[in-house]
């Protein structure tokens, strides 16, 4: 039986993401995938930009996380990845951090899966 997910209100971006994959996300492609949406807001609808700001992403991911579209391997989310704070701090520049921000290849990969088919 496929479970059922509250979409929110039609303009919310996490509707748009939940509607462009129903199965949601492992943790660590939600992560990526969160960031890439940061960094790179090409693909986004326009009607939906406005939400791409740090605060904005976090509450929207924390939200998702709650519905159970991101999920830990185990198939649990630990409390600290239910919260608006996980979300922010993983969005805030680390400018001690040596290396790429996060995994680009993980990110553009998890974003394809939001495009639609063409076929």
């Amino acid at each position: 039986m496929e479970r059922q997910i509250n979409h929110g209100q039609p303009s919310w971006l996490g509707a748009w993401l939940q509607e462009r994959c129903h199965q949601g996300f492992e943790v660590t492609e939600a992560e990526c995938l969160c960031l890439r949406m940061y960094y790179r807001f090409d693909g986004i609808p326009m009607a939906l930009r406005h939400q791409l700001s740090r605060v904005t992403l976090a509450s929207t991911f924390a939200e998702l996380t709650r519905r159970g579209w991101v999920r830990a391997t185990d198939g649990a989310a630990g409390d600290d990845l239910l919260s608006q704070r996980y979300w922010q701090h993983l969005l805030t520049p680390n400018y001690h951090r040596s290396g790429p921000i996060y995994d680009y290849a993980l990110g553009e990969a998890a974003f394809q899966r939001l495009q639609p088919s063409i076929g």
